[in-house]
């Protein structure tokens, strides 16, 4: 009794964890428009395409359009279905599943293993966004389809490995603000944060330390986030420049007697705490918050 109990366990976890289809469909050829998306032109068009694609290059090719994911998302009802239906040649792995959910409007383009060489998911995410979505945010689903499966045939029996250029050209990319306003944005806090810094080591001050190690060293570290597009090898030197020119600026007497508060020259006496020039103002601390975020994605999932 202890086995079977066991064994029904094991059973109940994995159903809890595996997406189930809500009921199982059955493949009605290269084509399963479950959804009534196609014109009869497009679906015969489409039928005679997989099948020669699949005579020239052993792959299966499957395109199924769904009234409803069931609950689930696009990537899972994909995943399952592919391993239900068992598309592509065994061993070799080169089945691809091209699934369109409308109602969700939601789509996914499903590969193989033995296939991704051939068509990575930034290739499959590019032709999703440059021949399905166009023509499904208009409403023509056939259009679009028939575009997309073609491009996808045209990649599959091409039989072209990307190499990893190819690949980082597919990849899609972050939108993220343009150098020419980040390098000035964080320039300002690094140049006057570096040359604090110069002026407090010159005029052996606490204070210009501190504050431009807070003002210039925060900004300059948020910079080296790639979101943000503000190159190190710009600021760097930059930011190297002003505490050159502030370390120099320290040796005037009028500096030292201003950060000092007149409590000798920069090499007449030992550290003090000092505080900011007068051109400055007092009782200003210079402290300040800085933030920031990240994002990131990929995949060959599209939606509209």
């Amino acid at each position: 009794m202890i086995r079977p109990l066991r064994f029904g366990a094991w059973v109940f976890l994995a159903a809890l964890q595996v997406p189930l289809l809500a009921a199982p469909l059955k493949p009605q050829g290269y084509v399963s428009d479950f959804a009534n998306l196609l014109t009869p032109d497009v679906r015969t068009e489409l039928q005679t395409l997989l099948r020669e694609t699949e005579q020239q290059t052993s792959a299966e090719i499957a395109l199924v359009t769904v009234p409803s994911l069931d609950g689930v998302t696009v990537e899972q009802y994909a995943n399952t279905l592919f391993r239900e239906w068992g598309i592509g040649k065994k061993r070799a792995d080169n089945g691809v599943l091209v699934l369109v959910a409308p109602a969700e409007r939601k789509m996914r383009i499903e590969v193989g293993y033995g296939l991704e060489p051939v068509l990575p998911d930034g290739l499959a995410g590019e032709i999703i966004r440059t021949d399905f979505l166009p023509q499904f945010t208009s409403g023509d689903y056939p259009r679009g389809i028939l575009n997309g499966v073609r491009h996808v045939s045209d990649v599959v029996r091409g039989r072209h490995v990307l190499t990893a250029e190819e690949r980082h050209r597919f990849e899609p990319r972050e939108d993220r603000p343009p150098m020419l306003l980040m390098i000035p944005f964080f320039g300002v806090f690094v140049g006057l944060g570096a040359f604090a810094v110069g002026l407090g080591l010159r005029t052996r001050t606490f204070f210009p330390l501190l504050w431009g190690g807070m003002f210039g060293g925060i900004p300059f570290l948020m910079s080296l986030i790639p979101f943000f597009n503000a190159p190190a090898w710009t600021l760097g030197p930059f930011g190297l420049a002003m505490f050159a020119w502030g370390f120099a600026k320290g040796h005037s007497l009028g500096w030292a007697k201003s950060l000092r508060r007149g409590k000798g020259s920069s090499g007449s006496s030992g550290w003090v705490m000092g505080a900011s020039s007068e051109s400055q103002g007092s009782g200003s601390s210079g402290d300040g918050g800085f933030g920031g975020g990240s994002s990131g994605g990929g995949g060959a999932s599209g939606s509209w």
